[in-house]
C-alpha cells in the first residue's frame, strides 16, 4: 500500500460496522432460523463429505431463512445485525457442519467486505437484492501464483463503450455454484492490455469489482467465464470451491467499486472474524461429539497402566484433564472472538498503529485456528482408533480443521506483518 493513500485507508476503515441495529429480541428469532439449519447441515453434511461435491440441497433451505441479510443494514432492507451478531450466526451453522457454512461464509465475507467499500446508490442495489431477493454474493480473489498479497495479474481491458472486460484466472471460487452476485479484483490496464509498468501504478489500477454472475450447470459456462469443478481437497468437501477462468467477462461502470488495496484493507475484519467463526463452531462441535462419546465409553476389564475388571473413560486421568483443557481453550477463544468483534465495532481498533489493523484483528483467526487443529487431533488421541475411520465424524473434524491455515492471514503471514513492523528503525525510535 502506498503511503500517499493511508488518508483514504482510514477513511476505509470506519465504515466496516455498518449501522448494528438488529434488537436482541429480532436477533434471538434469527438464531432460531439458525439453529434449524444447523441440524439440516448436520444432517445432510456426511452425504456430501462422502461425495465429495457442493452440498446443493442446501441452497433453497439458506434462502428460505432471514439469515443471507443479517449484517445488511436496514436502510439497505436488511436487519442491521453486528459483527459479533453475524459471528454467532455463522458459529451456530458452523456447529452443524462446517464444511457447508465455509461455502455460505463467503457470502456473508463479501457483503461485509463489499457493503463496506461501495457508495449508498450501489448498496442500495446490491445488498437490496441480497435483503429482498435473498441472492448471494461470493468473492473469488487469490490467483495461483499470488496467494492473498500478490498483486492481481487478472487484467480489466477498458471497452470503447465504457465499462472492462477481464481476463485471467482465480483459483478459490467458494460458493459460486449459489451466488449470482460476483466481487473480485483485476488490474485495470490499457487500452492493448498491457499492465501498469511500475509498482506505484499497479497498486493504484488493482481494483475492486461488482457484477451479475452465473453459469449454465451442464457446460459450466457462463457469459465470458468457465467454471472448472476442481474441488478435490483433504477436507471441507461440501464447500465446493472452484477455479474460474475469465475470458472477457464484463462489467460496466457501474460494478467498479473502489482501488482494492487501499479499500479492502480497512474492511477485512469480515473475512477473518467470520472464519474465525467457522472455526469456533467446529470447536463446538468436537468439544459436543468428544463429551458424548467419552461420557459412555467402558473399556471393560483392564491390564496395565490401569488395572480393574471395567473402566469407564470418564474416570481416567488423562480423559478427565483432555476433556476440560478442551473446554477452557473453546472458551478462551469464545472470549477473544467475541472481544475482538466488539473492539472492532466500537471503535477501538483507532489506537492500533494502522499498519497492524488487519494482522491485529486476524489474531483471533490464527488464535482459534490453532486451537481448533489441537482439539481434534487431541479428540481423535482420547477416542482411540476408532476415530480413524473413514467418515468417522472426529476424522472428519480433524481433515476439516486443516482448512485453517489457509485464509489470510495465516500465523505466518500474521506474525511477519507484525515482526517487520516492529522493526523498523522509526517504530523502535517511537
Amino acid at each position: 500500500m502506498a503511503t500517499t493513500e493511508t488518508d483514504d485507508f482510514q477513511a476505509a476503515s470506519t465504515t466496516s460496522a455498518f449501522d448494528a441495529t438488529l434488537s436482541e429480541a429480532d436477533f434471538d428469532r434469527l438464531f432460531e432460523q439458525a439453529e434449524e439449519l444447523s441440524e439440516y447441515f448436520r444432517e445432510i453434511g456426511p452425504e456430501f463429505d462422502e461425495k465429495n461435491t457442493f452440498a446443493f440441497p442446501s441452497i433453497e433451505r439458506f434462502k428460505a431463512t432471514d439469515l443471507g441479510a443479517i449484517s445488511v443494514p436496514k436502510r439497505f432492507g436488511g436487519h442491521g445485525g453486528s459483527l459479533l451478531q453475524t459471528s454467532k450466526i455463522i458459529s451456530e451453522l458452523s456447529k452443524g457442519d462446517s464444511a457447508i457454512t465455509l461455502a455460505y461464509n463467503m457470502h456473508y465475507i463479501m457483503v461485509g467486505i463489499a457493503g463496506g467499500l461501495m457508495s449508498d446508490e450501489q448498496n442500495e442495489y446490491w445488498l437490496g437484492r441480497v435483503a429482498n431477493g435473498k441472492e448471494l454474493m461470493f468473492g473469488p480473489f487469490s490467483e495461483k501464483r499470488a496467494g492473498f498479497s500478490g498483486l492481481a495479474d487478472m487484467k480489466a481491458i477498458p471497452q470503447e463503450g465504457g465499462g472492462w472486460k477481464i481476463y485471467g484466472t482465480k483459483t478459490w471460487g467458494t460458493n459460486c455454484e449459489a451466488a449470482s452476485i460476483i466481487t473480485t479484483n483485476a488490474t485495470i490496464t490499457d487500452a492493448e492490455g498491457n499492465l501498469p509498468e511500475t509498482f506505484e501504478e499497479r497498486v493504484a489500477a488493482e481494483s475492486f469489482f461488482i457484477a451479475d454472475f452465473g453459469f449454465d450447470t451442464e457446460t459450466l459456462e457462463g457469459d465470458g467465464l468457465r467454471v472448472e469443478r476442481s474441488w478435490d481437497s483433504l477436507g471441507m468437501h461440501a464447500t465446493g470451491t472452484h477455479v474460474i477462468h475469465f475470458d472477457g467477462f464484463f462489467i460496466p461502470e457501474s460494478g467498479f467499486i473502489c482501488e482494492w488495496r487501499t479499500g479492502a484493507f480497512g474492511v477485512l475484519e469480515w473475512a477473518s472474524l467470520t472464519f474465525a467463526s467457522i472455526y469456533l463452531g467446529m470447536q463446538a462441535r468436537v468439544l459436543e461429539e468428544s463429551r458424548a462419546l467419552l461420557s459412555k465409553k467402558t473399556l471393560g476389564a483392564v491390564f496395565g497402566a490401569i488395572a480393574a475388571n471395567e473402566v469407564k473413560v470418564s474416570g481416567v486421568g488423562h480423559i478427565v484433564d483432555g476433556v476440560g483443557e478442551m473446554a477452557s481453550r473453546y472458551e478462551i477463544c469464545r472470549r477473544v472472538l467475541y472481544q475482538t468483534c466488539n473492539e472492532v465495532t466500537e471503535g477501538k481498533d483507532d489506537d492500533w498503529p494502522l499498519e497492524l489493523r488487519f494482522p491485529y484483528i486476524g489474531l483471533a483467526k490464527t488464535f482459534i485456528a490453532e486451537n481448533v487443529m489441537w482439539m481434534t487431533k487431541h479428540a481423535m488421541s482420547m477416542v482411540g482408533g476408532q476415530s480413524f475411520r473413514r467418515g468417522n465424524i472426529f476424522e472428519r473434524l480433524y481433515r476439516d480443521s486443516a482448512a485453517s491455515l489457509f485464509q489470510p492471514l495465516n500465523g505466518d503471514q500474521t506474525r511477519t506483518y507484525i515482526g517487520e513492523y516492529l522493526l523498523q528503525p522509526d517504530e523502535l525510535e517511537d
